[in-house]
């Protein structure tokens, strides 16, 4: 899994780095972690290690909730060139951000630049 470093973490979120990658890098920290306990608690059926890890990346950056982005195959919406992505919702598209990919890659960057591209490689 591509992660990004603490010291990338920590520009966008200063002070909350370590706790981040933390978080990236361990499963344990993330079931453990209060946020992804109480996501599970109120679930009828159990949340991939994704959304719990996204959830607690959510309490910790103090971000306003996980937001996606979704490829469709209908012309007439006019997305249909748009990635497939999960990301923390900053408030602001071009404010950096945690952004995870649907193959697992995890990335900092704005969410309004992918977008504009279509993409991102």
């Amino acid at each position: 899994m591509n992660k990004p470093s603490v010291k990338t973490l920590d520009r966008a979120f200063p002070g909350k780095g370590k706790a981040l990658r933390l978080l990236l890098d361990s499963a344990t920290a993330v079931r453990l972690h209060p946020a992804a306990i109480a996501c599970e608690s109120t679930a009828y059926h159990p949340h991939t290690l994704a959304t719990l890890r996204l959830e607690a990346l959510n309490a910790v950056a103090e971000t306003y909730g996980v937001e996606y982005t979704n490829r469709t195959d209908n012309p007439m919406i006019g997305y249909d060139w748009a990635p497939t992505f999960e990301y923390l919702n900053t408030g602001d598209m071009y404010t950096p951000t945690i952004i995870r990919f649907a193959d697992g890659r995890y990335i900092v960057a704005d969410v309004g630049s992918i977008v504009e591209r279509g993409g991102y490689e």
